[in-house]
């Protein structure tokens, strides 16, 4: 009896805990920490484990029995969802890896239809157990026991959460951006973290590692939110000013920075103009596709990348996988041009760059990106002899833009 008491009281003491904390995680979600579809498939996950921790919690009474003789059949009900929610949240993990991952799947149903496949078979079989015993059945004492296909769910289950964990393990292998591979490493970790713990209580029944396993899941992820708050440019997904400042701290503390640091300022010319005469969510457009740009350049040259504030980039390489400063140049503006022509824009995005090179000199972080920001203004100052785009012509009557052939920003 004592040790009965102590397993109700373990499993009460990890659900409610369970429940307040994912209450508090829920409440400090919000879009600034992640996309409104990423926010919404993690808050319901959230509101999942929530019911799955009072759902287990009532399992636990009817388990030892503290419930009735006459709520036999609301045990059966407990038991079909304890066992069933386990599997929406391991497809639902799934889902979630995939949107971080900013993966095709998303945007293709039939993949969505073949994912939630083994979902459906696992509901079927749990419904079916009230008659079958397939997965569970509850014994005439109003005692939960496992079926003799209990294990086939138990797979079901461990196949979302461990195609979730290797979609984001070989994501995470080909991602460059240091930030970005450390937050997908960590998605994948944890969902290992979860699975590891979680198949314990395959062997050790009685014991509330699934709780606590899917919990420290959650608890790691929304981590991982708070990081990228912390050190992630909400506009360009971008490393920010505070990352970067960090970043070169590290570099220029380092012993084990071997090699000369290229650095590279980049700053958009006439984006006052673009945001004057196309409006603001354009030049938040423009934005985003320098720092897509910048995001393909440095996985190229293995270098570190930030917006480092306004409409100013900074980029960071070393040496060693960037022997000529000008060939990234030459990449960083054919890419642009090709992007702006793929968007069909009726401008060019142009920019101001300026690099300088610690070339064996002692000299500081500050110093290095000052001498960084002068080659840019000069160029800047080249660059502004260029007109900024005339503003776009309207129709009086039709209220639609007319097509301006010769608005552009030349490229240097």
């Amino acid at each position: 009896m004592p040790q009965a008491i102590n397993s109700v009281l373990t499993y009460m003491v990890v659900d409610f805990l369970s429940i307040a904390f994912s209450f508090l995680i829920i409440k400090k979600l919000t879009t600034d920490i992640g996309s409104e579809l990423e926010i919404r498939i993690l808050k319901t996950m959230l509101q999942i484990f929530i019911a799955y921790s009072f759902i287990d919690a009532a399992w636990i009474l009817g388990e030892y029995g503290y419930m009735p003789y006459f709520l036999r059949f609301v045990n059966g009900a407990v038991c079909f969802l304890s066992v069933f929610l386990v599997g929406v949240l391991g497809f639902l993990t799934l889902i979630y890896t995939e949107i971080r991952l900013k993966t095709l799947f998303v945007k293709k149903r039939e993949l969505w239809i073949i994912a939630s496949v083994p979902l459906v078979l696992s509901f079927f079989m749990c419904i079916c157990s009230y008659r079958t015993g397939w997965i569970f059945y509850i014994t005439s004492d109003n005692r939960y026991v496992r079926g003799p296909y209990y294990c086939w769910q138990m797979t079901i289950v461990l196949l979302y959460f461990a195609s979730a964990a290797f979609r984001a393990l070989w994501y995470g292998s080909k991602e460059q951006m240091p930030m970005r591979k450390k937050a997908t490493f960590s998605l994948a970790f944890s969902i290992i973290a979860a699975v590891a713990v979680g198949s314990l209580q395959i062997f050790v029944p009685g014991t509330p590692l699934v709780e606590m396993a899917i919990f420290s899941g959650f608890f790691i992820t929304f981590i991982n939110f708070q990081q990228a708050q912390i050190f992630s440019d909400a506009l360009t997904e971008l490393n920010n000013r505070r990352r970067a400042d960090q970043y070169l701290e590290t570099k220029f503390n380092s012993p084990l920075t071997e090699w000369p640091l290229y650095l590279f300022m980049f700053d958009i010319d006439f984006f006052k103009e673009i945001n004057d005469t196309y409006g603001h969510i354009e030049g938040d457009k423009v934005l985003r596709i320098v720092a897509q740009v910048l995001r393909i350049i440095s996985q190229k040259y293995s270098a570190f990348t930030a917006r480092f504030g306004g409409d100013e980039f900074l980029l960071v390489a070393e040496s060693l996988y960037l022997p000529n400063p000008d060939e990234l140049i030459y990449d960083f503006n054919k890419t642009i041009e090709a992007e702006a022509a793929a968007r069909r824009l009726t401008y060019m995005i142009k920019l101001s760059i300026g690099y300088a090179k610690t070339d064996g000199q002692d000299m500081t972080a500050v110093e290095l990106i000052k001498k960084a920001d002068g080659m840019l203004y000069k160029n800047k100052g080249r660059s502004r002899s260029v007109p900024p785009p005339p503003k776009p012509e309207y129709d009086a009557d039709r209220k639609q833009e007319r097509k301006i052939s010769d608005t552009f920003f030349l490229k240097a």
